[in-house]
């Protein structure tokens, strides 16, 4: 007969000096000493375990040198191995607290409690969820370290928050900094405005809104219609999703559907709701359909308004009927190809063959239907050879 109360059991959990162990029901214990009979000669089989404790329906609980609760695990079963440095949990649901107030809660369908409360380990249907910042991820593996505020996801992930998707290979979440950091093909999609962001790497600091990709990024921006509108790249980029807008570093393009138009910098800001975008770095834009090119050393574009402002010295050349302008600023329409340049114009084309300057020229250079004109204070200079 194997005898075992309940103050054994606790004698036994105090040899794991860490844990606090709240037992709500103990409906079994498990012994595996050796059967005894009638002999009282008989000598137990040596090697074995006196005991091997189960909890059913019990709470683990660590603290701190304050006696602060740090961390509590409820499960529907705990099994500790022989040597009991090792907790095994059947459907685990674990709160992770500072003062006193739960800021992550998790859920899963194993675990398993190890290094002293260092590591525990969870598997399958894991929900973890963040109550300061309404954030959800749901995944198969991970290893959390309380004491680093580190869990670390090691399958595929889905996270959701308001307004925000994202998958992912694996990643680790930051609990004091509340910072999901994400790679192996991250895509992540918000909703209105409906945009796409594609990356090998993202980093998510949930509190600032705030989506930083370290490494190539491709944003695509759809319509009500889930139409593609707006395609950008660039080396790196930081999102700012309560602004709704990204800036942009090295190597941007962006490609436009409607109208359609190529645009190149290495610095953009860019409000994909408004679709307006700004750079103080070199520009060019080219009107494929309409074999034109702009460029500037800064500049801003208005889609929704069809409008481009190019300053700072600007070059425009026109394939379809060869000729060239040079202006200090320059602001085109791309709805009617109607340009407006300003300041010590230039303008050349080569059928007919012509040449003008001057402080201000306006047409379509598409057309060579130019307009040089003077302020008053500078003459107007026109060669044209037949």
């Amino acid at each position: 007969m194997c005898l075992l109360n309940l103050n054994t059991a606790k004698t036994t959990l105090n040899k794991l000096n860490f844990w606090l162990l709240t037992i709500l029901l103990v409906s079994s214990f498990g012994c595996q000493t050796s059967s005894r009979n009638s002999n009282s000669n008989q000598t137990p089989p040596d090697n074995r375990s006196d005991t091997q404790l189960i909890l059913n329906q019990a709470v683990l609980k660590q603290s701190n040198r304050q006696e602060n609760t740090v961390w509590k695990i409820k499960a529907e079963s705990i099994v500790y191995s022989e040597d009991q440095q090792t907790a095994t949990l059947d459907r685990p649901i674990a709160n992770l607290l500072q003062n006193d107030k739960i800021i992550l809660k998790i859920s899963a369908k194993t675990g398993e409690v190890r290094d002293n409360g260092a590591v525990v380990i969870l598997d399958d249907e894991i929900n973890v969820s963040d109550p300061r910042n309404g954030s959800v991820i749901n995944t198969n593996a991970i290893e959390w370290r309380p004491a680093e505020n580190l869990l670390i996801i090691k399958e595929d992930l889905a996270g959701i928050y308001p307004n925000l998707k994202i998958t992912a290979a694996e990643g680790k979440y930051l609990t004091d900094r509340q910072s999901l950091e994400i790679q192996g093909n991250v895509v992540a999609t918000t909703n209105e405005p409906s945009l796409q962001l594609k990356s090998d790497r993202l980093v998510w600091d949930i509190p600032q809104e705030k989506i930083t990709s370290p490494s190539a990024l491709e944003v695509v921006r759809y319509d009500e219609e889930q139409t593609i509108t707006d395609k950008l790249t660039s080396d790196r980029a930081e999102v700012n999703l309560a602004q709704n807008n990204i800036v942009l570093n090295k190597n941007i393009e962006l490609i436009t559907l409607d109208p359609q138009l190529q645009m190149a910098t290495d610095s953009l800001t860019w409000n994909y709701q408004q679709r307006t975008g700004k750079t103080e770095q070199p520009i060019q834009i080219v009107d494929r359909d309409r074999a034109l090119s702009l460029t500037g050393n800064r500049g801003e574009i208005d889609l929704e308004r069809s409008i481009a402002k190019l300053q700072n010295g600007v070059k425009g050349i026109s394939q379809q009927k060869p000729s060239e302008l040079y202006a200090r600023q320059l602001t085109w329409n791309i709805d009617t190809e109607e340009i407006e340049a300003i300041g010590n114009v230039i303008y050349e084309q080569s059928d007919p063959q012509a040449y003008l300057t001057g402080e201000k020229a306006v047409g379509t250079l598409g057309d060579n239907d130019i307009v040089v004109t003077s302020n008053g204070k500078q003459q107007v200079t026109t060669i044209i050879n037949n």
